[in-house]
């Protein structure tokens, strides 16, 4: 796997770094902690900086990851917010540049007329929106939480690229995962899929508020990791516009 087929593939990134939000303690609490976190990884050689982060805003929350290299950048934001604990999508948005070329995807979610607009550059389509829909990225907060809650498999509508699409999670008991700064109990998740064409595992840490540590992605008999290498957890939640 490159990174060129990392941006070229809208979505991919969210999937890739699917646990990358953080839940609040070990509960279903209504408040989310916000985080920063930094991740490396190297891709045929080229170190890869990859970026997540979960803030409060003036309606409720936004995640944001970004990845960069020498062949180009992806950014992504989703906006949602806590209604009686249930998350609700308000809009995502996804910009990649990769050797000049670019693309931009929005989804915008009308909640008075029950549809979700997904816009891919002129492609513009509609998506009834029912409440048990979960966006692009903010269905990682949900896993987090279940998770938290001590659930071990995890099935969620969500809504990609125009479609609403099932994810399937199964946890694989608990493995120590050497970081930079030390050895950290994680525990393995996997996403199940139809097929085996791809292999996603990932690694979460409840001793660090339920923190991505760790991500490994085989597809066609090559294999791309992440690592945490630096988290910075904030007690207090500000706000932004």
């Amino acid at each position: 796997m490159n990174l060129r087929l990392l941006l070229a593939r809208p979505g991919m990134l969210p999937l890739l770094l699917a646990c990358l939000v953080a839940a609040t303690q070990t509960g279903m609490a209504a408040a989310l902690t916000p985080y920063e976190a930094t991740y490396s990884a190297s891709l045929n050689g080229l170190p890869v900086t990859v970026t997540s982060a979960l803030e409060a805003t003036s309606k409720g929350y936004r995640i944001s990851t970004s990845a960069t290299n020498l062949l180009g950048q992806l950014q992504e934001h989703e906006n949602f917010h806590l209604a009686d604990e249930r998350i609700v999508v308000d809009e995502y948005q996804l910009q990649r540049a990769l050797l000049g070329n670019q693309r931009l995807e929005r989804l915008v979610v009308d909640p008075g007329q029950g549809i979700a607009r997904y816009q891919r550059d002129d492609d513009t389509r509609e998506i009834p929106f029912t409440p048990d829909l979960l966006g692009p990225m903010s269905y990682q907060v949900q896993l987090r939480r279940d998770l938290a809650a001590g659930s071990s498999a995890f099935d969620y509508q969500v809504l990609h690229r125009g479609k609403v699409k099932q994810y399937h999670f199964q946890t694989e008991g608990t493995e120590s995962v050497t970081l930079p700064k030390g050895a950290v109990e994680a525990i393995r998740i996997r996403r199940v899929r139809d097929d085996n064409d791809r292999e996603t595992i990932v690694w979460i840490a409840p001793n660090l508020d339920y923190q991505l540590v760790k991500l490994r992605q085989i597809e066609d008999g090559d294999s791309y990791e992440l690592l945490l290498s630096g988290l910075n957890l904030r007690d207090a939640t500000g706000s932004r516009p």
